[in-house]
């Protein structure tokens, strides 16, 4: 564990231990997708919303960025497109999606990985190429990041279930 306690928090909010739940009550970004088919992650409930695959990517997009100012790692290497809101395939298979619910655990767990390496007695040193926030002010919005969106796609996924049941 780490020697600050806000580290050791901030690691226990992105990454609770088997058997807890997440501070919100909620599934994690990686297990709000679980049972989520192809069909319905590609699904829009309009045509000028996300889909749940765009909040996933869109999810592993932060996880990146945020990572990537935490080890002062170059720009451009997240390997989907447009970076912050990747759209879906257009024609999107299971192997696609599969995929891509890949890169969102690989992301989350990378950026676990960084916190959990983190020098405590930086947590307040402020994060190159972030206007005025502190590490620690990102590592929070990554976890309220989190929150926000799997409260989306959590909604979304009984939106379409009420759908389905009342169509």
């Amino acid at each position: 564990m780490a020697s600050d306690h806000r580290l050791d928090e901030l690691i226990r909010a992105m990454s609770p231990p088997k058997g807890t739940r997440l501070w919100f009550g909620g599934a994690s970004p990686v297990g709000c997708l679980r049972g989520v088919t192809v069909e319905v992650a590609a699904r829009r409930l309009a045509p000028d919303r996300h889909s749940i695959w765009e909040f996933a990517l869109h999810i592993a997009y932060w996880k990146y960025a945020v990572r990537r100012v935490i080890e002062d790692l170059p720009t451009g290497s997240f390997p989907r497109s447009p970076s912050n809101w990747p759209k879906a395939p257009e024609t999107a298979s299971e192997k696609e999606w599969r995929e891509d619910r890949a890169l969102l655990r690989s992301e989350h767990e990378a950026l676990v990985q960084s916190v959990q390496r983190f020098e405590p007695r930086r947590l307040d040193d402020q994060a190159p190429g972030s206007g005025a926030y502190r590490y620690i002010d990102l590592m929070h919005g990554a976890i309220m990041h989190d929150a926000y969106h799997v409260g989306q796609i959590q909604l979304v996924k009984r939106l379409f279930a009420e759908r389905s049941v009342t169509a």
